[in-house]
Formats: structure tokens, sequence, C-alpha cells
């Protein structure tokens, strides 16, 4: 049996905030879940780690190998499936970003803020509102690509067989968008709980089955036919059920500090609103950040193939760092968000800075070796002397700002923690709009070329960095003592 939490302040009002919230000295929990008891007491920097590396595994697994095994696979039958698959690749990333990334993470931060406060129910009670959250998106997603999907992807720029195509792996994903979303709930509940090594053993296992069944159904065997792409499509969506499934067994079979029940009392307006205050508005993180790379790619493509094809390879770099900076984000919302529903809040920004530090230290290394060496990036795409140039020509100016991306991200997910989804997005969507005015002058009013497009999205990685930093370094990040008023007045309600 797991022992019982100690809530902070006792209270006739099952839902009232700790005291730590309401302005008065709080006072840590000492007893708890053991996972609990480490958020709150346990080093920092080992903490992190730990809970680092499970969650950079999961995100491999979700924007690289999935997509990469389709891919693969489906390339073996003609390039209009490729095409096809590379139409829908935006729109499935975006929904998996959102199930994961904002919706997911302001799950997991309400979460942890429960579990902090050692408001265990509402925790339990928050999966819950987490999982009717994540089907009302799946219909959303599916109601929008199943009818509008074929005018996306004409938009997009498909025509004929890879548009046929396009269209025929997008109505088997998006069918199947509620496995991708439930899966993302579950998951970001344990990330939340600091349970992370059960997600990442039971997506590697999925992943596994996954590359067993997108062959066989693809190109068939024995009795099973051939289904082309589609299989590719139904081999994808049964991995996400099968470990949604899995997931959803493991939280009902009471090893959890956080137990799925479907008798955790009636839905709860509070709780919905925990979630989506975060989680709504972070939802347009993800879109304002495809929509300034299509922008930036946008001017690249004016200066011609070479061009374009050295950028492809040089900002490909950008994405291995991902899973690094969502792995420690993911660690850190954890932590942070736990120890702010504890009121230990000292604790929590030093947790954000050490965390911040850790991306910083990180992602300059990469930034280093992409400045002085880039031949070793680029080569993987590219033997071409004049594509490899323009590379490292945007590299060497690109790659001196990654400190800026680690530290912005990873405060990113701290702001998260805390329930002040705000100045993320102000940092992104400043970001956008320097890329958006500066590649625009560069291009329409100097000659600079790819090198000033480069010194342009530098400028933005450096504004985004810096305006988290900034902000959260200045306290934006805790709440003021009206909406703290505010928040107690309606938990009582």
């Amino acid at each position: 049996m797991t022992p019982p939490v100690v809530v902070l302040e006792p209270s006739t009002r099952p839902f009232e905030r700790p005291a730590a919230v309401q302005g008065r000295a709080p006072t840590p929990q000492k007893t708890g879940p053991a996972r609990t008891r480490l958020l709150l007491e346990g080093p920092i920097i080992s903490t992190l780690l730990r809970l680092a590396a499970p969650n950079a595994i999961v995100n491999v697994v979700i924007i690289a190998v999935t997509a990469s095994v389709d891919a693969h696979f489906v390339g073996r039958l003609d390039p209009s499936a490729l095409a096809g698959l590379a139409l829908v690749f935006p729109l499935m990333m975006l929904m998996q970003q959102m199930a994961n990334g904002t919706m997911g993470s302001a799950i997991a931060s309400a979460v942890a803020r429960a579990m902090g406060a050692g408001r265990r129910d509402d925790a339990s009670a928050l999966m819950v509102h987490g999982l009717v959250i994540a089907c009302g998106m799946a219909a959303i997603f599916s109601a929008a690509l199943l009818i509008a999907g074929p005018s996306f992807y004409t938009l997009m720029g498909g025509t004929g067989p890879a548009l046929a195509a396009a269209v025929e792996y997008s109505n088997v994903i998006f069918a199947g968008a509620l496995a991708y979303w439930a899966l993302g709930a579950l998951t970001s509940v344990l990330r939340g709980a600091g349970q992370v090594f059960v997600p990442a053993v039971v997506y590697l296992g999925a992943e596994a089955l996954h590359i067993i069944l997108v062959p066989l159904l693809v190109f068939g065997l024995g009795p099973l036919p051939s289904l082309g792409i589609t299989g590719a499509g139904v081999a994808t969506v049964t991995s996400f059920t099968v470990s949604t499934v899995i997931l959803a067994w493991y939280l009902a079979s009471g090893r959890t500090a956080v137990g799925l029940s479907l008798r955790t009392g009636r839905l709860e307006r509070r709780l919905f609103r925990d979630i989506l205050r975060v989680g709504a508005p972070m939802s347009l993180q993800p879109i304002l950040n495809n929509v300034t790379l299509a922008i930036l790619t946008g001017f690249v493509a004016t200066l011609g193939p070479t061009a374009l094809a050295g950028f492809g390879s040089a900002v490909r770099l950008e994405y291995v760092q991902v899973p690094l900076t969502f792995g420690l984000g993911a660690g850190l919302l954890a932590m942070v968000g736990t120890n702010i529903g504890a009121g230990q809040i000292t604790r929590a920004r030093r947790i954000a800075w050490t965390a911040a530090a850790l991306a910083a230290g990180a992602t300059g290394a990469i930034g280093l070796v992409a400045v002085t060496w880039p031949d070793a990036w680029t080569g993987f795409f590219t033997t071409a002397p004049a594509v490899q140039l323009m590379a490292a020509s945007y590299l060497c100016l690109v790659g001196l700002t990654y400190p800026f991306i680690g530290m912005g991200m990873t405060l990113s997910s701290a702001f998260q923690a805390a329930g002040r989804p705000f100045y993320p997005l102000l940092a992104t969507a400043s970001r956008a709009l320097i890329v958006a005015v500066g590649g625009s002058i560069v291009i329409h009013a100097t000659g600079a070329g790819l090198l000033g497009l480069g010194i342009v999205a530098a400028g933005g990685m450096i504004v985004y960095g810096a305006v988290l930093v900034v902000s959260f370094g200045a306290g934006a990040w805790r709440r003021s003592g009206s909406e703290t008023r505010c928040t107690q007045a309606t938990a009582r309600a």
C-alpha cells in the first residue's frame, strides 16, 4: 500500500490551497510517496538527470523513430507514396507536439502541483479530466483532417498520386487520433508524478511492435494482404493504441501514486481550468514554431537550390537538440510543479536555474562543435562542397546561439509548471516576428544572402532565450497576490 500523503494545511474545505499559496510559511511534506519525496527533497542535478533520460527516450521515439520507420518502408513502394507521407508529416508532428508537449505538459504540471500540495484525489481526478480533454482534441483533429484533409494537402502542393497517397495515409492516422491524444494524456500524468521509466519501457516495446508490423502490413505476408501506405498508418495507430492500453492498465492497477478510476467523482470546472489555462494558450507554441521555420525556409528558397540544401542540412541540427531539452524540461516540470504545490518556492527556483544551466551547457557544446567543425554534421547529408559551404556559413553563426535555445526551452517548462504560459508564448512570438521582419529586410533590401538570414535566425534565438531568462529572473513565473486570492475563492466555490 502507498503511504498516505500529509496535506500541508488541514482544512474543512477539501480543495483549499496550501498554506504556502495563501502567504503563510509552508511546512514541506516529510511523508508521502517515495517519488514525491524525491522531487521535494532529493539532490537536484542527479534527480533532473534521472528524470531526463527516460523522457528523452519517449520523445525520440515519438519524433524520430516512428516517422522514420514509416518513411523507410513506404519509400520502397514508389516516390509518390513517399511524397504523400511527407505531406502528412507536418500535421502529424503538430498533433503529437500538442498531445505531448503543450496540452500534455499542462496535464503534467497540474498533476505535479496537486501531488506537491498533497491533493492526491485531485491528482487522480485530473487524469480523468485530462482524458476528457484528450477526447475532445482528438475529435477536432479527426473531424478536421478527415473532412478537409484533401484540401490541406492540395494547398501544400500535393497533386496526382502523391495527393492520393497523402489522403490514404492521413485518413488512417487521424481516424486513430484518439490513440495519440489518450497516450499523451496518460504519459503526461506519469511525468507529472515523476514516474518516467514505465512510459519509456512501454514506448520502446510498442515501437518494436511497430517495426514488425509496418513491413507485414505494407507488403503483406502469407494470408496478410498488401495494404501499401495504408498498412503503415494501421501499424502506427496500432502501436500507439497498445501503448495506451498498457499505460491505462498500469495506472488502474494501483501501482502508482496517481490512480486511474472512473469513480473519482464528477467533472469539475476548476480542474478543467487548471489544465486548460496552460494547455490552451501553449498549444499555439508549436504552431508559431512551425510558422517560423516555414517563413525562414521560404526566404532561403529564394536564394536557390544550393542555399536551400545547405540550410536544410544545417537546420536539422536544431531538431537533434529537441529530445535533450524536452527530457530536461519534462523532469524540471515535474520537480518545479511539485515544489510549487508544496510551497517550496526557493527550491523550485533553484531547480529551474539548474536545469537551464545544464541545458545551456549541453546545447552550447553542440553549438561549439557545429561552429568549429561544421562538416562533422553536414557530411551526413551531402558531400557537395558548395552545399557544405552554405551550411557551414549558417551554422557558424547560429551555432553560437544554441545555449539560448537550451535555456529558453527549459525555462518555458518552468513557466508551464507554475501555470504561467504568457511569457513562453511572448518569447516564441518574438522570435517569429524577428525572423519574419528581419528575413524580409535581408531578402528585399540587402544582398546578404544566407549569411544575413543566419544573422536573423541567430537574433531570433537570442531574443527567445533572453525574454524567458529575464522574465523568469524578474519573478514573472510567480502569481500575484490578487491572482492567488481569486484562485482561492474559486477553489472554495
